[in-house]
């Protein structure tokens, strides 16, 4: 059996919502806050299915690669969630009223707390504004 990649063994979630979004002529969507809190609370639940069935399916392959290709993978859905611009939270880009509240800190703290462990704390600043500030836009 070939050795698990790091670097590829969750290419299929990458490439996914951007691809779509590029190939159907929508790339403006992959600026609406909406779409990126989207992708980024996806992509935790993804990582988290993919990372039970890879622990159940090549334990000893995937240990080796599993704490780099988390690292990866968070990284990749921190940038989305960086490009959130927190000044377009409106009406019409309502993310607390769009998806769950309790999914979005969930979600969120996932990413946190991962961060945490790795002392990345602005990273964890960062998502915590985003906690706040959809905590707050849902309980006004």
């Amino acid at each position: 059996m070939q050795p698990l990649d790091p670097h590829t063994l969750f290419t299929i979630f990458e490439q996914g919502d951007e691809e779509i979004y590029k190939e159907h002529g929508i790339k403006d969507a992959l600026q609406n806050p909406f779409v990126l809190m989207g992708m980024v609370l996806r992509g935790i639940e993804n990582y988290q299915l993919m990372d039970i069935m890879y622990m159940r399916q090549f334990p000893e392959q995937y240990k080796e690669v599993r704490s780099i290709t988390k690292y990866k993978y968070f990284n990749k859905l921190y940038g989305y969630l960086n490009r959130i611009d927190t000044t377009k939270f409106d009406s019409v880009h309502s993310i607390g009223e769009s998806f769950d509240v309790k999914n979005i800190e969930r979600s969120l703290n996932v990413l946190r707390l991962y961060y945490e462990d790795l002392e990345e704390y602005e990273k964890c600043a960062t998502i915590k504004n985003y906690l706040d500030l959809i905590i707050n836009v849902t309980v006004v």
